[in-house]
């Protein structure tokens, strides 16, 4: 039996002082279970000061990531309104140019319509004083007028009836643009068939078939509308002049972008498609008088009627071919 100082309970190991007394290898065991302990418990500690650093370190790099995007932020909105402010004062800029040309134009068309009836009233006298006296040169004097003399008399009365017609479409012209319109329900069908009968009433020699579709009706202007369609099919009746096969048709279809598009075709003369540019131009012709009479107002007067309406007018057509005017009206008006 081993005698000497006991150790005392719960000691930790290598508690005994006395050299004579023995290391327990327990203690030795349970001493280095300690250290190993203690040592994963201090790679644990780095372990979570690295974590901890990491986590300290993102969340600097997010809060610096935070105030560049605040940053970004706040300059993307000063520059969102300076320009906005920009766009601002150039739609007032806007604005103000386009009340200045409105103001502009409707000046202008003012202006024009002094001059028209001004020049219409001016020619209207020496017109007819020209008319005048070739007529009473005709009857006064026919005993001594020869062929030549009576041949000028004639022409000279022709032209001042062609000045006299040019007038008053020049005043009908005028009278479009500022006529007041008054929209309503209008049976176009109806309105061709009544142009066409007093076409044939005018010249009953003439043998012309007319294929009019049925029940088209839109909502416009009835008396501008009916001048439209006067003359398209006057047109297509003059041009048609030639044909003993002459046919002219109404009707409507439906263009490219689904709108109600309304015509009017015939087998006639046509025109080269290298000019339909000007075909609604005032004055502009693309045939000679002496060929198919006409001042060359007719189409631009429908031009006008068909954008006051909020539509568009075009023509396709070919010599020798014949012609096809379309036209198109405010789909908000279709009936």
């Amino acid at each position: 039996m081993r005698t000497g100082p006991v150790k005392p309970a719960g000691t930790a190991p290598g508690y005994p002082l006395d050299p004579a007394d023995p290391p327990d290898p327990a203690d030795h065991t349970q001493a280095l279970n300690l250290l190993e302990d203690l040592g994963e418990e201090r790679q644990q500690l780095k372990d979570t000061q690295f974590a901890v650093f990491n986590i300290l370190e993102d969340a600097t790099t997010d809060q610096l990531k935070a105030k560049a995007a605040v940053k970004a932020s706040i300059n993307i909105l000063e520059d969102l309104s300076a320009a906005q402010a920009e766009i601002r004062a150039l739609n007032m800029e806007l604005e103000a140019r386009v009340d200045q040309r409105t103001a502009e134009l409707v000046l202008a068309n003012k202006n024009l319509e002094a001059f028209a009836y001004s020049v219409a009233h001016d020619l209207r006298s020496p017109l007819r004083a020209l008319s005048g006296y070739s007529e009473a040169l005709t009857e006064d004097y026919a005993d001594r007028l020869d062929d030549t003399g009576r041949s000028y008399t004639d022409r000279i009365q022709t032209a001042t009836e062609r000045m006299g017609t040019l007038i008053d479409d020049l005043l009908s012209l005028a009278q479009v643009s500022r006529a007041d319109m008054n929209l309503g329900l209008v049976d176009l069908s109806a309105e061709v068939t009544a142009i066409s009968a007093e076409l044939h009433d005018r010249e009953p020699g003439r043998a012309v078939r007319f294929a009019i579709g049925d029940g088209v009706r839109v909502i416009a202007d009835r008396s501008l509308i009916r001048s439209v369609l006067q003359n398209l099919v006057e047109n297509a009746w003059k041009f048609t002049a030639k044909r003993e096969d002459a046919t002219i048709e109404f009707g409507i279809t439906a263009a490219a972008d689904t709108e109600a598009c309304y015509y009017v075709r015939d087998n006639g003369a046509g025109f080269d498609p290298a000019f339909a540019g000007k075909l609604f131009q005032p004055f502009q012709r693309l045939h000679a008088v002496t060929e198919f009479p006409g001042t060359g107002i007719g189409l631009a007067s429908v031009q006008r009627i068909i954008e006051r309406h909020g539509g568009r007018v075009w023509a396709e057509g070919a010599v020798g071919h014949g012609a096809t005017f379309y036209f198109t009206l405010n789909p908000a008006q279709t009936p």
